[in-house]
């Protein structure tokens, strides 16, 4: 038998006993199984089997190398390095098992919300949240004392799929109150999309975008209630909520505000009411500058009569809103407001300050209505604690007069107060003592009134 022929037969005998665990690691490679495939079908000669199989052997031998030795028994041994090269433990083997020249990848950052290629949320949000504002009141005038929940509101909000935005909030307010048949009624019910950054339409029901104090939430008042001012435009329908469609938006970096919309004025659409209506639509709208803090982007009707010394804020606002073609039992008019309003705050020191006018231009020769009414109002947060607690003092003073041609039909009130926060806003103590002189009248009608709240 010839020699290389015995040399062959013991190479190839040696490549079975000792490169199996090679054969096995280096099948997973994409380069061998295609150069098995290839040589299964070619005819190879005793020269080249050799060969194949010396190289075999020699990869078997570099696997095994690379492998981990087994622990020893008197403990486990140092990990062992490239010295000659410098390399960890493996980087050898992970060097060849790696790709040659791969290219890494990079994570591609998430768009911003709105842009073209960012993708809505698939889900539906819904935060529910509850408000109770239990009150206690006497009355100076007629001696009466009163122990009732003045507000309880229900709310939810949320967003549609990252798209849309709602609001829905149920009220039932005077519970308890001495002739007083409380019924639940739709205090917001909303839905908002965002356009752009600085635009934003809403459409539902919700505040008119008229005076600061009625954009305020009752939940974080500096006193117990809202001004004169206020009640006597929600009385013509000029503030608090009603049914429209608004834009509004806070753009220059929160530094402006606007909106503006196109509303139902319910107190002359009301059912079953004969002496109040009206076939048109009311337009309104309001601008603000914010010369120290920037305003909440995209934020609306959010504001706050006390910051609890958070910021610097000094806000100018003026607005407006008109009716035409109304009626009432004094005849056919056309119904306009404007008002003006202006809000301060540093450190502990808070100032608010607004004033509001409205007119019914009437027709058929009567004398048209001239009404106005004004407030200004202060707090100031006491160093320190009061009961462990944060405690602030609140003053106001306002006017309110329906008819200015009319003499003495003035109202004027004078109120000093006493806030406790337990958590900020949200948990709180509100006490105020307001002197009431009424039209024309020198008697005094003074109320005392203790209230809590909690707003989650």
């Amino acid at each position: 038998m010839p020699c290389c022929y015995r040399m062959s037969i013991l190479l190839v005998s040696l490549a079975i006993l000792g490169a199996v665990p090679a054969v096995h690691a280096a099948s997973d490679s994409t380069s061998i199984l295609d150069g098995q495939a290839q040589t299964a079908n070619v005819p190879r000669n005793d020269e080249a089997a050799a060969a194949d199989a010396a190289q075999q052997v020699a990869s078997g031998a570099q696997s095994a190398a690379a492998l981990p030795p087994p622990p020893s028994p008197d403990g486990p041994s140092p990990p062992s390095s490239d010295s000659q090269t410098g390399n960890p433990p493996g980087s050898q083997v992970a060097q060849a098992a790696a790709p040659a020249q791969q290219t890494a990848i990079r994570p591609v950052p998430p768009a911003p919300p709105g842009a073209a290629n960012s993708a809505p949320s698939e889900n539906v949000t819904f935060v529910p949240g509850l408000r109770v504002q239990a009150r206690y009141t006497y009355d100076g005038d007629s001696g009466v004392q009163n122990v009732y929940v003045a507000r309880l509101r229900l709310k939810a909000k949320g967003d549609f799929f990252g798209t849309a935005r709602y609001g829905l909030e149920i009220k039932l307010d005077n519970l308890g109150r001495a002739e007083n048949d409380p019924k639940a009624e739709l205090e917001n019910a909303w839905l908002e999309f965002p356009v752009v950054p600085d635009l934003a339409f809403r459409v539902g029901l919700f505040d008119v975008p008229f005076s600061r104090n009625a954009l305020t939430s009752d939940s974080k008042l500096l006193l117990v209630d809202r001004s004169l001012a206020k009640d006597a435009l929600t009385s013509l329908g000029m503030a608090d909520n009603t049914i429209g469609v608004l834009g509004h938006g806070r753009p220059f970096g929160g530094r402006f505000e606007y909106s503006a919309g196109i509303f139902n004025n319910l107190q002359f659409k009301r059912t079953g009411t004969t002496d109040k209506r009206s076939d048109s639509l009311m337009p309104a709208g309001r601008i603000v500058f914010h010369f120290l803090d920037s305003a909440t982007p995209g934020g609306y009707a959010d504001y706050q009569s006390s910051y609890l010394g958070q910021g610097r804020r000094l806000s100018l606002g003026t607005n407006s809103a008109y009716l035409r073609n109304a009626r009432d039992s004094a005849g056919e008019f056309a119904l306009s407001a404007w008002g003006t309003d202006l809000f301060f705050s540093t450190n502990p020191f808070t100032l608010e300050a607004e004033y509001d006018r409205f007119r019914k231009e009437m027709r058929g020769g009567n004398p048209n209505v001239h009404g106005n009414g004004w407030y200004v109002q202060t707090g100031y947060l006491l160093p320190g604690s009061l009961f462990r607690r944060r405690a602030e003092f609140s003053a106001r003073y306002q006017e309110v007069d329906p008819d200015v041609r009319i003499l003495a039909n003035g109202t004027r009130w004078t109120s000093l107060g006493l806030n406790i926060y337990m958590q900020d806003h949200r948990l709180k103590m509100q006490m105020d003592y307001t002197f009431r002189r009424g039209p024309g009248s020198a008697i005094k009608t003074d109320v005392l009134q203790i209230q809590m709240q909690g707003d989650f």
